[in-house]
């Protein structure tokens, strides 16, 4: 029998339907859970795990934003993968726009040889490496993307824009060289003294 599981303080309907997918029918069952065991179900992490554990609803606002090591090596791993900044941010469990604030504050990290580096350079060169990726596999017939979803990943994650190079040939009549009068000559230069506020 399935109970409603918002009556858990930090679940609304969208976690507790994850909740229920993931097994847990009841009350009990979520209470008797571990932290680890919560934060493995899809849209939870591990703080929201600890806060519903402990009853903790004022506490418990989304996913976190905190910069770490294993964040910061989540999204670049998830980046080198090809996914978009939503995809990294969902690879390292933080919110909408943590990447972002993340790039702009360039913080160092620990990289998995213990090697210390700047976010910003790491996490741009793993979103080229990811771009490679789309590039390459999108031309290769035999490779393990599919072209359509290259060219989409490329336009919708690497703002890749489609252009198309067309010849045109004018068909009409062209006059040779024409003089302009002294009238005319002035009132361009009206327009121009008036448009980029020079005197000419």
């Amino acid at each position: 029998m399935t109970e409603d599981l918002t009556e858990i303080d930090g679940v609304g309907d969208a976690i507790a339907e994850q909740l229920r997918e993931a097994g847990f029918d009841t009350v009990a069952d979520v209470e008797d859970a571990t932290v680890d065991e919560l934060a493995d179900v899809h849209m939870l992490g591990e703080a929201s795990a600890k806060a519903i554990l402990n009853g903790d609803d004022v506490g418990h606002r989304g996913r976190p934003s905190e910069f770490t090591d294993q964040r910061a090596r989540a999204a670049i791993e998830a980046a080198r993968e090809g996914k978009s900044k939503a995809g990294c941010e969902r690879d390292a469990g933080v919110a909408d726009g943590t990447i972002g604030n993340w790039l702009d504050a360039d913080p160092t990290f620990t990289d998995a040889n213990g090697d210390e580096k700047q976010f910003f350079r790491a996490f741009r060169r793993a979103r080229g490496d990811g771009e490679s990726l789309y590039i390459v596999q999108g031309r290769d017939p035999d490779g393990d993307v599919e072209a359509p979803f290259a060219k989409y990943m490329l336009s919708t994650s690497y703002e890749y824009k489609k252009t198309e190079k067309q010849e045109v040939e004018h068909s009409g009549k062209i006059d040779g060289e024409r003089t302009l009068g002294d009238d005319e000559l002035a009132a361009i230069r009206r327009g121009l003294s008036v448009s980029e506020g020079s005197d000419l």
